[in-house]
This record gives structure tokens, sequence and C-alpha cells, in this order.
């Protein structure tokens, strides 16, 4: 009897389990044929690859030799490209170079600070990334009334009309464009947003890339969906620029782009020229860029750009009412890109959840009309971020970028050997403050701490006191 396509147990002879890519690889029976002799062919590819791989060959050597091997054989550029992915993820997996979801634990933090604040502790809270303001009356209030109204039913699992045709219209009104319904899709929140996004124009075994310092659910997504991540990890020395690394990183195996500008955790913003140059780069390595632009609202120096307003096939844009309004637990987002990703984030979307609770959509397009609220919000955080930069640029054990957008600050803290997960846990148990350790985001960056703009003035000072005196006692 013939074992199944492609063998596990054949496979791993060359050192190489490649488990998903069992389930992947099947949809290429077509190329690769059936019975014996399509065993041997990958069992073939697979010891060529996983030599090449152990040779040291670079990414672009390497595609460019299995692209040669498989046409030999008559298969596809795209199979060649799926399956050298799939075995340099798990060639990373079996030398331990795929990190723990760094997000876990950084809710297993949040839990802890969640419990002292139940046995009546009074904690500083500035981990999280959730703005400390509610949603406006305005909002409340139409959500309240789409339900008396009997706004409680089945919805199309793309949005309601209103909320897409209003999507369109605001954006084509602030970058000049002529979006339609067609081009917007409400999803559960950012997160499904990216999420849908990443299985809409990817398959297993593609490469993602993902700027580090990052949310750490942008790898944990791909990862979780069978994607290999290149990351790309920006330095504070360098303004956290990506572009030149970038340009040395991205090839033919690099399918999508991540970027998040205005950045959490860094604040920065990417100028017109910059992203102009990576949607460039994109281009011509036929990848797609998703612009997770979540807190584009929140700018505090000229320049920033969406993707949306500058020329380029394909390419994605994410964003969020959480942030804006203060409306993170109505979990409603949207996707805006070309008709036939849109329908496949709202085809993966329908697959997951049926579709968003229409009252809490019609919440979202009262909140697009309270351009007051919004202000008023983004003016706050304008505030909080100058007095977080003030304050901490007072320690000098602590170095501070001046923000530019997003509601955090990212300082880098000069003590040797800083490791900032033991500091977030001494500094909620000794000062009862929390932070979110620079870890999170990338393993570079155990000495910087992720501080959110989401206190008041004199309590947010207080707290910025208690974390450069902590700094001072770790030194």
């Amino acid at each position: 009897m013939v074992e199944a396509f492609p063998s596990p147990r054949l496979l791993s002879r060359h050192g190489i389990r490649l488990g998903r890519a069992v389930k992947s690889l099947n949809s290429q029976r077509d190329e690769f044929g059936e019975g014996e002799s399509a065993v041997n062919r990958v069992r073939e590819l697979v010891k060529l690859c996983s030599d090449w791989i152990k040779g040291g060959l670079s990414g672009q050597e390497l595609i460019e030799e299995l692209e040669e091997e498989c046409g030999k054989l008559g298969l596809s550029e795209e199979f060649a490209r799926r399956l050298l992915g799939l075995m340099l993820d798990e060639e990373e997996r079996l030398r331990g170079g795929r990190p723990a979801p760094s997000g876990l634990k950084l809710r297993e933090f949040a839990s802890k600070v969640q419990e002292l604040q139940r046995m009546g502790e009074r904690v500083m809270r500035l981990e999280l990334g959730e703005p400390d303001f509610s949603a406006p009356p305005s909002v409340v209030e139409a959500a309240c009334k789409a339900l008396r109204e009997g706004y409680s039913k089945y919805g199309p699992a793309t949005g309601i009309k209103e909320l897409r045709q209003a999507v369109a219209s605001k954006l084509s009104e602030r970058f000049g464009l002529d979006l339609k319904p067609e081009n917007v899709v409400i999803t559960a929140g950012g997160t499904f947003a990216v999420y849908g996004s990443i299985e809409a124009v990817t398959k297993p075994g593609d490469e993602v890339v993902v700027i580090e310092p990052a949310w750490p659910l942008y790898a944990h997504q791909a990862r979780w969906l069978g994607r290999r991540v290149l990351t790309i990890r920006t330095r504070f020395e360098e303004d956290w620029d990506p572009v030149e690394m970038l340009q040395e990183k991205v090839s033919k195996l690099t399918k999508l782009i991540i970027l998040n500008y205005p950045n959490n955790p860094t604040g920065k913003i990417l100028d017109r020229g910059s992203l102009k140059a990576i949607l460039e780069l994109a281009e011509d390595a036929g990848a797609w860029v998703l612009g997770d632009e979540v807190y584009m609202d929140f700018c505090y120096k000229d320049g920033f750009a969406s993707v949306l307003e500058l020329p380029a096939e394909r390419k994605i844009m994410v964003n969020s009412f959480s942030k804006t309004w203060g409306m993170t637990g109505f979990r409603v987002g949207y996707i805006v890109s070309d008709p036939e990703v849109a329908m496949k984030v709202a085809r993966a979307q329908n697959t997951a959840m049926t579709c968003i609770p229409e009252f809490v959509q019609r919440a979202a397009l009262a909140a697009l009309s309270d351009e007051e609220s919004a202000r008023r919000n983004i003016e706050l955080i304008g505030e909080r971020l100058k007095i977080l930069y003030e304050e901490l640029s007072r320690s000098k054990l602590i170095e501070v970028k001046p923000p530019e957008g997003a509601m955090y600050v990212f300082p880098r803290i000069k003590v040797d050997g800083f490791d900032s997960w033991r500091f977030a846990w001494t500094l909620l148990e000794k000062k009862r403050v929390s932070i979110a350790p620079g870890a999170c985001f990338g393993e570079d960056y155990n000495s910087y701490l992720r501080i959110s703009a989401v206190l008041d003035g004199e309590p947010l000072r207080e707290a910025c006191r208690r974390i450069r005196e902590a700094i001072e006692e770790y030194s």
C-alpha cells in the first residue's frame, strides 16, 4: 500500500518533519501525480532542499535552485516556493528558533494585575493597549436604539451596506479616493481584519514579513495559519527605519509585508517616501502589503501617509473603531482592498463567525459622525504622550524619542543586563505600576519598555516618577 502523499516517515529520513506540509502539499496532487513515483519525487526534492539549507545557501539561492529542479519535473514555480517556505519554517522550529507567543505572557501578566485590583490594591496600569476613555454617549445610544428597533438578527458577512458606504466615503474624502462599499468589509475588530487578510492573500508555507518591534499577534496569526514569518528587526539608533532592511530581505519568497504605522509600540510614523519605497519593493517581488492603520488618527507629527493613497495593486488597509472612540469591547473594525480580496475576507469571516452583530455596526456608524468625541480623545492622548516624554527624559538611565503617533512611548533603559520582564514584575510588586516589557514586541527589545498614555496628568506623572525610581533601584 502506498503511503499518504507525501509520507511524513519518508520526509523525516532527511531530518525534516513537515507536519503541516502534508496537508498543504496534498493540494498539489494534480501537479505531482499519485502512487510510488509521486512519493519518490517529493522525497528527492525534500532531500535536495534539505541539503541546500544545511549548506547555508541564501533564501534567493535556495529558491532559484528549487525552481530549476521543479522545472525539470514539470512543476510550477509557485509549488517550489511553497515547498521551500514550509521547509524553512520547519527548520526554524526544529532549531528552537520560533519564540513562544509573547502576547500570551502579557495576558498572564495582566491577569496578575487584575488579581491585585480585586484584592483592593491600587495599580497604575500603563501596560494596556486600550484607551481609558469609554465609548461616547452617541455611540452607546445608537447601540441601544438599534437593539430596541430589532437590529439583532443575522446580517451579511461583509457588514451592513450603510456602514461600508460610510467608511468608503470617509476614507475617500480624507485621502482623495473613489472607494465603494465593495472595497470594504466590516470585521470583528482589527484583529480579525489582520487574520482574514493573511488568510485571503497567502497560502501555507508563504513568507510573511513582520517588522519588529511589533504587536505580537501579527507573527502569531501568520504561524497559526501555517505561514512562515520573516522578522525585520529595526533599531532605535536608526529611528526604527525599516526600508534598508526590507530591501535586503524581501525576495521572491515574500508574499505579504505587514506594516503598522503609526507604530505600536514605538509610535513611529512612516513618511510618504519610505512607504512609497516599500510598496514599490513589494510590487517588484509580487508581494502584498497590509497596512494596519488603527492609530492613523493619533498622529502628532506631519507626514503620515496611508497605503491607500499610493499607487500599488496589491495592498490592504486595516483599521478599527477601538482606539479613536474607545470602543475596544465592541469588536468592530474593517479592511479596505480590491473587491476580490474583500470577498475572500468576508468568506473567512462567514466561516468563523457568520457576521458582526448589526447593533454594534450601527453604533460604529454613529461613531463616524461623532467627530467631536474623536477630536477630544486624540488631543487627550497627545497631551499624555508629551507628559510621558517629559517625565521619562528626566532620568539619565532612560532614552526616549519624542512621540510621533499612536498612544505609546518605547524607551530604552541604559542599565547593563536589564531584563524587561524581571523589571515589569518588580515594578508591579514594589511600586504598583504595570508596563509592557519590551521583550513582548521582539526578542531584540529586552532593554525596552512600552508605556501607554492611558492615565490622566497627575497620576501619569506619579507613575513616571515610580518608574524612574524603580530603574534607579534596579541599576
